[in-house]
């Protein structure tokens, strides 16, 4: 055995089983949007799709497989509205909320972006899709646009409405020899050989039909002869109509609302409130659809949006409650592991766990009487807590806050913005805590049998206790003790309140309070004795002069890994250094950040910015959520902007973030959107003690492979150095926190070729020191 091939049995056999370890890649997005709310299918021959309220997805009826399908996939853009499928083109046409366009066909999409961009004051929502030959027919809040589906691009618009006018169109038919326009000012007709469609003396509104200048939603060719709906928008009030010859008779009068109405063959399937009925060519009733049966349980009261038959005649349903339903002897749910829907309020992660608080308040601090619901996403799995879980009284609502003990994951309190705190042991619900039961108060002092107990925030201290604000009451701050009583506090400089908000709990167990409105901050001291207001004021000295700023309102405040307490405000960020000094100075003035241009300039740290959300990593830098301008990553000392997401230029769904959550495991950072929930996977992990469990991925590092290769189980700030088999120096690094990333280059920035490379570990201090290996295959 040669030398070379000798060395490579040994690496080989020194690679442990740390080489299958998967999960996202450094820089990787990850969709965690609601699939549990559908609204349109279409059915694709060996694949249905899906739209839901957080996105779309496919299921392979072959092997049962669901395929998630989004911006970090490939789709053009977010809120998918609605989609139809040609089997003659094989094209899945995609038409988004905003009136963006793809066209899937086979693994390839193809954008159409001119409606979207294209200046109209009109409404430019796309209400339905029709498909004629290599044509497809967009029915617009405007009018019709035509696609050239071969050459994938805009054939023609037509603008129907009197004069040319703007006209809503709800559903495009045809017959072949006519086309028939639905719209909300009736059924407009033309003829399919007119040359010049795009004059609206073409397009002939029918006079001959009931309500001939009302709104029609849906309209279809079944059985040879249009249908038409025409409804008024009230409960069972519509009525449906089909053109036999030149008359408009009644037809199938016992539906009295059609939400959507689409045809397969024989069959003609409208979905209503409530049920989904199809029917035959002899209009006899083949399925009708009230409930679903599922494994173990019924539920009685559906909500079809929308549904299709396949050729199969397996009925495929959307529904906004219950997500796609495949209708056989059973009902079968079909749903991606996701949230149960898309409302985040906060944010909270204990380990590894991830919590969502579904609730909020408006902007006035009152309630939105959201149901009672938070949900938690372990090992990739999610479990929503909400009335089915737990039986509360109607006034339980808009829960704002999830806190886990850090010593029992499955011990952990929910906070209501009215109803108090619920207490969960075990994974069960426990009891509810409000002011019948503990020191919590009412905010309606005048109706004490009224358990109206607004929660701001929760916290627990290093001994295990539960710190709890209640606004707007006269003592804010309570404290749930481990051994199971309640304590209260009167702090007078906030007392009554309305706006008292979140609470930090430092390490030496100081508390403090962020108070909106402008009030600024409140500290109690560990030893719950002395307490004290302050106003958050930003100091800056230069040269010129000393100046004060006044921060504004408090959005958001996180401690950092060196004590510091960084605060987002409605004027950009401060930072309190040491916040320990609020008990010995009179006032404490705060620092503002300044990011560095390389000129002589002082920049304060995102001065213009609303700061919604921090977050901080494993390497101390700083994550803000912006009201409106996305997501910054900033370095540790706030110099430095690293990376700046917003929905135009990465697959953020919204840039409005009302709270941001790191895993400081895995680096992984969860953004909540206004829109819903995604994550980016960061390189900053939480440094270890010691190094324990050093890996690499990937190891071996193969000649395909063009991503980053990450050295994790490091201590803070590693020294990192890799050199060849003979020991001549390649890459060099310092860990973010307990992760290096290495992009596989040499000194000259060249890719390393085949051999063995050696990684040479070593604290700050230079007293733990750590080697390990990896293969690089060029």
């Amino acid at each position: 055995m040669k030398p070379y091939k000798y060395l490579l049995f040994i690496a080989l056999f020194f690679i442990t089983g740390h080489t299958a370890f998967s999960q996202s890649a450094i820089g990787e997005w990850t969709d965690y949007q609601s699939y549990a709310s559908a609204k349109n299918v279409a059915d694709a021959g060996d694949k249905v799709y899906c739209v839901t309220k957080g996105g779309l997805f496919s299921y392979n009826k072959t092997d049962n497989s669901i395929r998630k399908m989004s911006g970090i996939n490939g789709l053009s853009d977010v809120g998918v509205q609605r989609l139809a499928y040609s089997k003659e083109n094989d094209v899945l046409l995609i038409a988004y909320q905003n009136a963006n366009i793809d066209l899937l066909i086979g693994n390839t999409i193809f954008n159409l972006s001119d409606i979207k961009r294209k200046q109209l004051s009109a409404d430019k929502t796309i209400n339905n899709i029709m498909f004629a030959g290599k044509l497809a027919y967009i029915s617009c809040g405007f009018g019709i646009v035509v696609i050239n589906l071969e050459r994938k691009e805009i054939k023609d618009t037509y603008f129907i409405g009197n004069g040319g006018d703007y006209l809503n169109v709800l559903d495009l038919a045809s017959d072949g020899t006519n086309f028939y326009a639905a719209t909300i000012n009736g059924i407009y007709k033309a003829s399919v050989t007119e040359p010049n469609l795009q004059n609206y003396n073409n397009w002939v509104r029918q006079t001959n039909i009931p309500h001939p200048d009302k709104k029609f939603n849906a309209i279809e060719l079944f059985n040879g002869k249009i249908i038409a709906n025409y409804t008024p928008d009230e409960w069972y009030s519509d009525e449906m109509y089909q053109l036999d010859g030149n008359v408009w008779t009644s037809f199938l009068p016992e539906i009295r609302y059609a939400r959507d109405i689409s045809t397969t063959g024989n069959y003609i399937v409208i979905s209503s409130r409530n049920q989904v009925v199809v029917y035959d060519n002899k209009l006899e009733k083949m399925m009708h659809v009230q409930k679903y049966i599922f494994s173990g349980s019924e539920e009685p009261v559906i909500e079809p949006l929308c549904a299709s038959l396949d050729a199969q005649n397996v009925l495929w349903i959307a529904d906004q409650n219950f997500g796609l339903i495949k209708m056989g002897s059973q009902s079968e749910r079909i749903v991606p592991e996701s949230p149960s829907d898309n409302e985040i309020f906060s944010l909270a992660m204990n380990g590894q766990d991830l919590w969502i608080a579904s609730g909020g308040r408006k902007s006035d601090w009152n309630n939105l009487f959201n149901l009672p619901q938070f949900q938690l996403n372990r090992e990739g799995k999610w479990s929503v807590f909400n009335s089915k879980v737990f039986s509360t009284p109607n006034d339980f609502r808009d829960v704002v806050c999830v806190t886990a003990d850090p010593k029992d994951p499955d011990h952990f309190f929910a906070g209501s913005w009215g109803g108090g705190v619920l207490e969960f042991e075990a994974g069960k619900f426990k009891k509810r805590y409000d002011n019948t039961n503990s020191t919590l108060q009412t905010q309606l002092p005048n109706a004490p049998n009224d358990p109206y107990v607004r929660i701001g925030g929760m916290a627990f201290d290093s001994k295990g206790n539960l710190w709890v604000t209640n606004s707007g009451v006269a003592n804010v701050l309570s404290s749930f003790q481990t051994d199971g009583t309640w304590k209260s506090y009167e702090l007078n400089g906030i007392a009554n309140n309305p706006y008292i908000s979140k609470v930090v709990v430092t390490p030496k167990d100081d508390k403090w309070i962020m108070v909106s409105r402008g009030y600024g901050l409140y500290a109690l001291n560990s030893t719950n004795s002395v307490s004290k207001a302050q106003k958050v004021v930003a100091l800056f000295r230069n040269q010129e002069g000393e100046y004060k700023t006044e921060m504004g309102e408090l959005y958001s405040m996180a401690l950092d890994q060196n004590g510091e307490l960084w605060l987002g405000t409605s004027g950009g960020v401060a930072v309190y250094s040491n916040p320990e000094k609020i008990w010995k100075d009179e006032f404490m003035y705060a620092t503002r950040p300044g990011l560095n241009q390389h000129d002589t300039l002082f920049h304060p740290l995102l001065e213009k910015e609303t700061i919604t959300a921090i977050a901080v990593d494993g390497a101390n830098r700083k994550w803000f959520g912006t009201k409106s301008s996305g997501v910054f990553l900033i370095s540790a000392d706030g110099a430095t902007e690293l990376e700046h997401f917003t929905s135009e230029n990465s697959p953020l769904l919204n840039n409005q973030i009302n709270d941001i959550a790191i895993n400081q495991t895995t680096g992984e950072v969860f953004i909540g959107t206004v829109s819903g929930l995604i994550s980016y996977m960061g390189e900053a992990t939480a440094g270890n003690d010691e190094f324990s469990d050093v890996y690499v991925y990937p190891n071996p590092v193969r000649e395909t492979y063009d991503g980053p290769i990450v050295i994790k189980g490091l201590v803070d700030e590693t020294d990192v150095k890799i050199t060849d088999i003979s020991g001549d120096l390649v890459y060099k690094t310092t860990s973010l926190g307990g992760q290096a990333i290495w992009d596989g280059k040499n000194l000259n920035g060249n890719r390393c070729k085949t051999g063995i490379y050696l990684v040479f570990l070593s604290d700050a201090l230079g007293e733990k020191t750590k080697i390990t290996k990896l293969m690089f295959i060029h």
